[in-house]
């Protein structure tokens, strides 16, 4: 059977989900991809090629991806070449999805098209994949739960590094081929070998220089409300979620956004106030969840004065709409 998996780059619940669909079919080819319409576009045109070359039914399975409106029309039709090159498609997710999206599948669960939704907000998609494809499986279960533990950020049980050493490969000109290979070390049972140890050392070394710098060009703003709110130039080598830990701690902020160098700004928050995904939403492309989100900036990242300004109404207006 051909099947196709596409899953989120960017972190270790996209990773073990696509490992975790990875041993229900490991004849399966895998892509990575993220978020925005040129990301989606590209990894379209890789499926449209692939299902083509196949010349035969298949099942292409998503996992880790949210659906948005700015994609919708770029999705159905890749949905109605699919269907008419009798393949079927199984999405797998637990982030907020505009009801315009979920129309896509249509109301049969047992359809060409399927999607496996978590609204709960309390499981991820290494869950989801474990629980349809591998339920009652030891191996995928303990990937499920690690990602668990990875993608909501508690401490639970002992994780090895692979979250920054993701953001490694990231840096990588070999990133996807390193991604890939990742994720079939991980559906073996592989967590960490003498390879990605030396391969972190590079990367905690380069980690520590960007932590350095980054908290020399820290910027606090304080909203109307008492709201702390922190802007973080950052850099390829740092894990947004790890560092914003750190920066908790030592400054009692409520929110910080990590602003790289071409406008794109990941969110993370330290008051249940705020809602990650509701000020993402005000940027270009965001996305993501209540505790964890990211999107785009409509100002020019070197400009930090106006960057503040876009930032501080993005979460005032996400305030208004609760």
């Amino acid at each position: 059977m051909n099947v196709i998996i596409v899953s989120h780059e960017s972190d270790v619940d996209g990773v073990f989900s696509a490992s975790i669909v990875l041993m229900r079919y490991p004849q399966a080819k895998i892509l990575f991809t993220s978020y925005g319409k040129v990301n989606f576009d590209k990894i379209s045109q890789l499926i449209y090629k692939e299902i083509i070359e196949k010349a035969s039914p298949g099942l292409l399975v998503v996992c880790d991806l949210g659906l948005n409106k700015e994609i919708l029309l770029l999705m159905s039709e890749l949905f109605e070449f699919a269907r008419s090159n009798k393949w079927s498609i199984i999405w797998i997710d637990h982030h907020p999805w505009p009801l315009e999206a979920l129309e896509l599948f249509g109301k049969e669960p047992e359809g060409d098209r399927r999607l496996i939704l978590d609204t709960s907000g309390n499981k991820c998609a290494s869950e989801l994949a474990y629980e349809f494809f591998l339920e009652n499986n030891v191996r995928a279960k303990h990937l499920a739960m690690l990602a668990h533990t990875s993608d909501f950020l508690i401490k639970d049980q002992f994780m090895p590094p692979l979250p920054e050493l993701i953001i490694y490969y990231k840096t990588l000109p070999n990133f996807y081929t390193r991604l890939i290979y990742l994720s079939l070390k991980i559906s073996n049972g592989m967590l960490w070998d003498t390879e990605m140890q030396e391969e972190y050392r590079i990367f905690s070394r380069l980690r520590d220089i960007s932590k350095a710098e980054a908290w020399s060009k820290l910027k606090q703003v304080n909203l109307d409300d008492d709201i702390k709110m922190f802007l973080i130039p950052t850099s390829p080598y740092i894990q947004s979620s790890l560092f914003s830990e750190e920066v908790f701690q030592k400054t009692d902020g409520d929110i910080i956004f990590f602003l790289t160098s071409d406008g794109k700004v990941s969110i993370r928050r330290n008051n249940p106030k705020l809602r990650c995904n509701d000020i993402a939403a005000e940027l270009l492309e965001g996305g993501g969840h209540k505790y964890a989100a990211g999107g785009k900036i409509r100002s020019d990242p070197l400009n930090i004065p106006e960057v503040i300004i876009e930032l501080r109404n993005a979460v005032k207006n996400s305030l208004k709409i609760q």
